[in-house]
């Protein structure tokens, strides 16, 4: 039980059955400012676990929850970790400021660490929440548009693969295979559950927006295998010509050859001017190929995905390092404050080891929050030294550390929890 507002209510906090999931919805909905259709209810029954769902109940009704997904991440070194996918996250306007949300985060983290799981990780609605809570931002990703009345490629670029439009039947199993590939590739994506899939192929209405149902490109190299698909859609203006824009949903590819030949019919569908898309890695090698890469113009840079040490041992050990070295870190974690203090990283490009050494003297210290945001490699050590978050304890240890930790390609994630 968790204390009440003002001491006249106690609050439960539990999973909820599958009968008190539409409840559950329309709570998390509300916070959102969504109401809870059937159509959001059926995507939320599709997506969670009802054994990792934490309602906190009053009197009977459902005022605030949480969930999380079983997923793995990879990780710099393309080894994976299992994680917890949190999800579904929010509090009743109308029981704001009573604790509600820490006492989640609180029980959450435990039942992660109960299972086992090394690392948590979310996408923010709102980037002011979570680093209380022990999360960091280790991954970033880019908005963008392309004006594809001037896209031109710097050198020609002969297709040497396939395009093809696929719906219906086998779809969801074609495409969760292609992602299954990919997500081993690339550092900070995470496992998609079949739940997952279920709820993307579902396709409220409200996660259209004002544009059309999705088309989906399927991308196969010469041998035949597919190595890559776009999802998108479509928003045609008939009275303004000017705004015909093509929504980049989800874009995964096991080969650069099949990430640029996606790129390529994105901008070169018929009536489309703009393509537009909000989650595109930073590094991402399509600009680079054009005459003129102004006209892949990032409209803006975000957080993507945060990331929460839960094992913070069991985590160092389970990447793979740029170099052979050995760092001690001194973690502070106010939240989970039994997780805090040094510990010793020996680690190298074919593994590592670590473990508490309270008698080490400390390289570094840091709270466990920044320790997420560079754990991927998405922000090194000496850029959060900057800005007053890291303190080199030892001369060297930022450059050691920024060496150990980096990662390429960088972390980015495509999915959305």
């Amino acid at each position: 039980m968790v204390g009440g507002y003002k001491g006249r209510v106690e609050h439960e906090i539990r999973p909820v059955t599958a009968d008190e999931l539409p409840a559950f919805a329309r709570a998390v909905d509300t916070a959102f400012g969504i109401h809870a259709t059937e159509d959001m209810v059926a995507h939320m029954r599709s997506l969670v676990e009802l054994d990792r769902t934490l309602a906190v109940v009053e009197d009977g009704e459902v005022v605030a929850g949480a969930a999380a997904l079983t997923t793995e991440v990879t990780l710099p070194g393309l080894t994976t970790v299992p994680a917890a996918a949190v999800t579904e996250v929010g509090v009743l306007p109308t029981h704001r400021r009573r604790g509600l949300l820490t006492a989640l985060m609180r029980r959450q983290l435990d039942d992660v660490a109960e299972r086992g799981e090394p690392v948590a990780v979310l996408g923010a609605s709102e980037s002011a929440i979570y680093g209380r809570f022990g999360y960091g931002v280790a991954a970033m990703c880019s908005s963008i548009d392309i004006d594809t009345a001037h896209v031109r490629a710097a050198l020609p670029r002969p297709e040497e693969g396939r395009l093809r439009l696929v719906n219906g039947e086998g779809t969801a199993v074609l495409l969760s295979a292609v992602h299954d590939r990919f997500r081993l590739t690339q550092p900070g994506e995470v496992s998609r559950t079949a739940g997952w899939w279920d709820a993307f192929h579902l396709d409220p209405e409200l996660f259209r927006g004002d544009a059309g149902a999705r088309f989906v490109v399927v991308y196969e190299d010469p041998a035949g295998t597919a190595a890559g698909y776009v999802t998108y859609r479509l928003k045609v203006d008939w009275l303004e010509e000017d705004e015909h824009v093509l929504f980049v949903e989800d874009m995964v590819a096991t080969t650069p050859e099949a990430r640029l030949a996606m790129w390529r019919y994105c901008a070169s569908v018929d009536l489309v001017t703009t393509v537009r898309a909000i989650n595109v890695p930073v590094d991402d090698a399509f600009p680079w190929t054009l005459a003129d890469p102004r006209r892949f113009a990032v409209t803006g840079v975000s957080d993507l995905l945060w990331l929460r040490l839960v094992d913070l041992a069991a985590a160092l050990a389970a990447r793979r390092y740029g170099a052979e070295g050995a760092l001690v870190v001194e973690v502070a974690d106010p939240f989970r404050p039994a997780q805090a203090g040094r510990y010793r990283l020996d680690a190298g490009p074919d593994g590592a080891e670590c473990r508490r050494d309270p008698t080490a003297g400390a390289d570094l210290a840091l709270g466990v929050a920044e320790l997420g945001a560079a754990f991927l490699g998405g922000v090194r050590f000496s850029t959060l030294a900057r800005a007053g978050l890291v303190d080199e304890r030892r001369a060297g240890a930022l450059a050691r550390a920024d060496a150990l930790f980096a990662s390429s390609p960088m972390p980015w994630c495509s999915t959305d929890f």
